[in-house]
């Protein structure tokens, strides 16, 4: 059966089980992987799998279910009835409006991707691979391509589909002589023509031999432990991706809005960020390359929502049951069945940036500025005012009067990120940043790089093998 055929035969399961209400969201994908680890393919998986997400209602009580192997649907449904019964009743405002078909997004689906040789993951590798052990590199990370469809169904009659094909890629190259030099980039698009071979090829070449090149240092090595510093700071989109998606999550989820528990709560139309940050939820975006789903997963066809406008705070992100309980809107996020507890989210931040190369960042630096490739992972220590800290990874280096001076030793930041993005003097021009797991749901993130006035550090790591 096709997905389609799938979900049917789940809403046909439930309605003759007499429920209210069901609604499933069905996901199929295949891809190939490649692992690589100094230079050499290190695990080569292929799958094909299945999910299916939904949920059911009876009376005022619902239950989410979600499993992988359609042929244990009718199973799944009877369990989740029989535990039904213990669940607390509550309020529940069942939908009523049957969404019009979704527009495909651009570019979505690509033939020749969807074929998904091997070959042609190989010869990324290899292409990569050629170019770096030239400079004495050695290249490690993942490449996958994948196909998939997303099919959305529900008892009132929405109905939702999707075809999407991806390639993604994260790649780092590390000396051979000197493991602690290494450089990250990533590439990705929804078909092997949006790989951006040239310039991770640069990347990783670069900052290698800059490392190489550079004498080493430690911003923290003559404070005392415990002292924090505020410094210039250039930030690649490697950095930001993560602190933008946490930022959009969490702070423009509708649902932690109400609560009281984002840095907007309480502030929507109040400028809370810099005159020169817009951002968006935009599926329609040329530069996500086809990576986003037209729909969300209550069915209804999504569009651009701003968040922030010029600093100012627009919009907070609604499902339509959320929207209905609140007295607001829905704005065409919700997420699927089993994950809608925790609110309404976006799926494709745009943060739109400048006209600023790089070179001209670091050119501008009259004042002491770090220069920072990738985080190594994000934590939110505050999530009302979003105060995060995070690792810096991968290539950090110190730009004194314009010039690239020193390889730095790893840093943590602890940075309000509302407050820093106030302080943005520069920024570079808007691309896609993606790196994923597998060929699960098409999701990517478009964001500049930027220089920010005084983020804050509160220490060094040593990096060690």
């Amino acid at each position: 059966m096709d997905t389609q055929q799938i979900a049917q035969h789940i809403l046909d399961i439930a309605t003759k089980k007499k429920v209210d209400f069901c609604e499933v969201a069905v996901f199929k994908n295949e891809f190939l992987l490649k692992r690589l680890r100094r230079g050499q393919v290190d695990q080569p998986p292929a799958e094909e799998s299945w999910g299916v997400d939904m949920a059911i209602v009876k009376g005022k009580r619902r239950k989410s279910i979600t499993f992988d192997n359609p042929l244990l649907a009718e199973r799944m449904i009877e369990k989740s009835l029989e535990y039904l019964k213990f669940l607390p009743e509550h309020e529940i405002t069942l939908p009523r409006q049957v969404f019009e078909k979704a527009q495909c997004v651009a570019n979505s689906f690509d033939e020749e991707t969807a074929l998904l040789e091997d070959s042609r993951l190989l010869e990324v590798v290899l292409q990569l691979n050629s170019a770096l052990e030239a400079k004495g590199l050695i290249l490690s990370g993942k490449i996958t391509a994948g196909r998939g469809e997303i099919y959305y169904m529900n008892s009132i009659g929405s109905a939702q589909s999707c075809v999407y094909t991806l390639v993604g890629s994260g790649f780092f190259s590390f000396d051979l002589k000197d493991a602690s030099i290494s450089a990250y980039a990533n590439t990705g698009g929804s078909s092997f023509e949006s790989l951006d071979l040239e310039r991770v090829s640069q990347e990783l070449i670069s900052k290698c031999e800059l490392q190489r090149q550079l004498p080493k240092g430690d911003i923290f090595e003559k404070l005392r432990e415990g002292n924090d510093l505020r410094m210039d700071v250039i930030l690649e989109p490697y950095f930001l991706e993560p602190i933008f998606d946490w930022l959009g999550f969490f702070g423009f989820n509708g649902l932690m809005v109400e609560r009281g528990e984002s840095f907007i709560s309480k502030k929507i139309g109040q400028e809370l960020l810099g005159k020169n940050i817009d951002i968006s939820d935009n599926p329609l975006d040329s530069r996500l390359q086809g990576i986003a789903v037209p729909f969300d997963f209550e069915g209804m066809p999504r569009s651009q929502v701003m968040l922030a406008q010029k600093g100012r705070i627009m919009n907070a992100l609604y499902d339509s049951e959320l929207a209905r309980r609140l007295g607001k809107e829905s704005t065409g996020n919700a997420l699927p069945p089993s994950q809608r507890a925790e609110g309404a989210a976006p799926f494709n931040l745009v943060v739109e940036g400048g006209k600023s190369s790089l070179e001209e960042m670091i050119d501008s630096c009259q004042q002491p500025t770090l220069w920072i490739t990738k985080l190594h992972y994000l934590g939110m220590k505050h999530f009302q005012t979003a105060t995060m800290t995070g690792i810096a990874q991968h290539g950090v280096f110190l730009i004194e009067k314009g010039k690239v001076s020193q390889c730095m030793e790893n840093v943590r930041f602890e940075e309000i990120i509302p407050e820093a993005l106030k302080r943005v003097e520069m920024m570079g021009p808007s691309r896609l940043v993606f790196d994923p797991m597998s060929a699960g749901m098409p999701s990517g993130t478009v964001v500049p790089a930027m220089k920010i006035k005084d983020f804050r550090f509160v220490g060094s790591t040593k990096r060690t093998m």
